[in-house]
């Protein structure tokens, strides 16, 4: 409040009133004073200058009472005018008619500012941990505070404050959200597709200043929209794997519906194809719900120590009728002493099966297959090598994906779901190993699973 604002009767009773005072205390002292020298003529200078001296120090006495109390009615108005601006709570604390009101007032605003400065350099820790990008602007579209978010996903600099929005953040689409809340007040939400395939989810709204500011909030959807397609391919790939058999058992059970089963040999035949893909059926509805376990539950079911030599040869003797058809050679191979390995043995018996039931699909007569059981680095490696048909480089990296397969129709006609290889990475995954392929077309293929040692490693010492 400045002086122009005072009311007029606070200013005399501050001002005027104590300076007519004064001025009256000096008048009564000079009358004292002529007083006592007319009246006592014969008296001495000496008693003169004592009774005005007394008269001068009533005068100031009075003065200094009076002062006083003016001083102390101000600087009880001045700590209610500031104990009104405190917080209820500590308000409260304060007692105004105390003699100390200023220092409980000074007191209480500097546990105000501590406060104040606690509670900022917690929303600033709290801003630059955010996973999420923040923009806080004023009405100008200034940049009033960013985090570090914003600066890896939108590329603004860390020195931004002060800068107008559209000097650093050049999307348009954020910009445009921006002024769309301007003009309606309205929360915004935007996408962002950047050319490194990045993909945000941006929304503004207002910041609640006067003038209103603005906020703008970024979250980092890529992995999000990269799972959402993955999910719809998957959906369509399973579509289209159970369309195709169901749509061949339908009409062939139509057709001996229809009169084939007085042809005996024909039924017969029907029959078969129908078990066939009846079969296959299963198989891809095993295979899928054995891999949506195994991408739901990252912890092995069912753990223990075992010899990687002794499930290779199980599965071996599993797999050797299917071999022996095709006249194929198939042994296995232990190099060195390979470590025992901490693993769930159905489901690493399974992925180890899967690479085998491959490697004799795709072989042809009379070829070979060999599994090798050996040590890198102290860790136990299984490889399943074959003199197939191979697989062409540019088809290598895919593999493993659900569903792809290098030659379509050649896989279903062999029964293959799409899902093996799939299954067999999420195996190993599990296990906290590795798996690579490596081949050569028309000279054969190379699968490697590398098991880490560590686990083999605790399992043994403990």
């Amino acid at each position: 409040m400045s002086r122009m604002d005072i009311p007029p009767g606070r200013l005399l009773r501050r001002l005027v009133i104590p300076q007519m005072l004064l001025a009256l205390g000096a008048v009564g002292i000079v009358a004292v004073v002529a007083i006592a020298t007319r009246e006592n003529q014969g008296s001495s200078l000496t008693a003169i200058i004592v009774t005005a001296c007394i008269a001068w120090a009533l005068s100031c006495a009075g003065l200094a009472a009076v002062a006083h109390h003016y001083a102390t009615r101000q600087v009880l108005d001045i700590a209610q005018t500031f104990r009104r601006a405190l917080p209820a709570p500590i308000a409260d604390v304060v007692r105004v008619p105390d003699h100390d009101a200023l220092e409980q007032l000074a007191a209480a605003f500097g546990e105000l500012i501590a406060q104040s400065r606690e509670d900022q350099a917690q929303l600033r820790t709290i801003i630059s941990s955010m996973t999420d990008a923040l923009l806080a602007t004023d009405h100008r579209q200034r940049i009033l505070l960013s985090n570090e978010a914003a600066t890896d996903m939108l590329g603004v600099p860390r020195d931004a404050k002060g800068k107008a929005l559209w000097e650093v953040l050049p999307a348009e689409e954020i910009l445009g959200a921006v002024a769309e809340v301007s003009l309606t007040g309205q929360r915004k939400t935007v996408s962002v597709a950047f050319r490194d395939g990045k993909q945000l989810e941006v929304t503004a709204c207002r910041l609640p200043l006067r003038p209103a500011g603005f906020i703008v909030i970024a979250h980092d959807v890529t992995e999000a929209a990269r799972y959402e397609e993955l999910r719809k391919e998957f959906v369509a790939n399973v579509s289209h794997e159970l369309r195709t058999p169901l749509t061949l058992i339908s009409g062939f059970v139509e057709t001996l519906r229809d009169g084939a089963f007085d042809d005996p040999e024909r039924a017969r035949q029907y029959l078969a194809t129908v078990q066939k893909h009846s079969e296959q059926l299963a198989n891809l509805i095993e295979d899928l719900l054995s891999l949506s376990r195994l991408e739901s539950d990252s912890k092995l079911r069912n753990p223990r120590v075992l010899r990687l030599p002794a499930l290779v040869e199980k599965v071996r003797e599993l797999l050797l009728p299917a071999a022996q058809k095709k006249n194929q050679h198939l042994s296995v191979e232990v190099r060195g002493d390979p470590p025992p390995a901490l693993a769930d043995v159905a489901d690493l018996e399974r992925a180890i099966s899967n690479l085998l039931d491959n490697a004799i699909k795709y072989t042809p007569e009379g070829g070979t297959i060999r599994i090798v059981v050996s040590t890198q680095d102290r860790d136990p490696l299984v490889q399943v090598i074959d003199s197939g048909v191979g697989i062409p480089a540019g088809d290598l990296p895919r593999v493993f994906e659900r569903f792809y397969r290098v030659d379509r129709s050649r896989s279903r006609e062999m029964g293959g779901t799409g899902l093996g290889l799939s299954i067999v990475k999420h195996v190993v995954q599990r296990h906290g190993g590795t798996i690579e392929a490596a081949s050569t077309p028309g000279a054969g293929s190379c699968f490697t699973i590398r098991l880490p040692a560590s686990l083999a490693e605790q399992s043994t010492d403990g």
